[in-house]
């Protein structure tokens, strides 16, 4: 199963990627944890990059395309993937066909998860960090608030603050909407209801994918 998951910043594309991958055997590919690495590695690769990110400017295409393809050539993967945060751009896209025909591989869908600003804002402004451990609550689930001297040191991350959200929000629009509307003409595009609990829509990325695989 080979599969492309899309959705905004505080969408729960995490939490639905970790299900995919226990549902089908699958690994998780974030394009971030790979751009992370990469920095970190202290490669030439990864020095370039890193000049992107501190200038505040987005990856070149063919860099992100690299890290990809090294990543989807590791031994974990037999039996497929689910991969966030790429493609990001129309060239991206193209490129990630490239990379799939070469390696005999087939995108099986492309997972939009669909959550109103509304609710992404709620979610995120609620969220709240454990600088001790990195771990993430939300104070809108109460089966979710740990013990009261963890609540005491915890922190809001100054990207879940509202305003900086909506902003990240109507760059994730303006950057993947084109990507989203060309995925829709080539006939990937599952749509799913991103609301709710995770278990919930992790049900009806189930019945949504089920239905797409079985009429493709």
């Amino acid at each position: 199963m080979h599969l492309i998951l899309i959705g905004a910043p505080g969408s729960g594309k995490g939490t639905q990627a970790k299900r995919l991958v226990s549902e089908f055997g699958i690994v998780h590919i974030s394009t971030g944890d790979m751009l992370r690495e990469a920095v970190s590695s202290g490669s030439d690769l990864g020095e370039l990059i890193s000049t992107y990110l501190r200038a505040g400017h987005l990856v070149p295409d063919n860099h992100v395309t690299a890290l990809v393809e090294e990543r989807v050539d590791r031994g974990d993967v037999p039996d497929g993937f689910v991969i966030d945060g790429y493609p990001r751009t129309i060239n991206q896209i193209q490129a990630f066909a490239d990379l799939m025909e070469v390696r005999d591989r087939r995108l099986d869908a492309v997972i939009r998860i669909d959550v109103p600003d509304v609710a992404v804002i709620s979610r995120m402004a609620n969220r709240r960090v454990d600088p001790d451990t990195g771990r993430i609550y939300n104070l809108n689930l109460k089966t979710d608030w740990p013990s009261l001297d963890i609540m005491e040191r915890l922190v809001q991350r100054d990207d879940d603050r509202p305003s900086v959200i909506q902003q990240r929000l109507n760059t994730y629009r303006a950057e993947t909407e084109p990507v989203i509307d060309q995925y829709r003409r080539m006939g990937n595009l599952v749509e799913v209801d991103g609301a709710g609990a995770p278990d919930e829509v992790f049900e009806r990325v189930q019945r949504e994918l089920s239905s797409f695989t079985e009429g493709t």
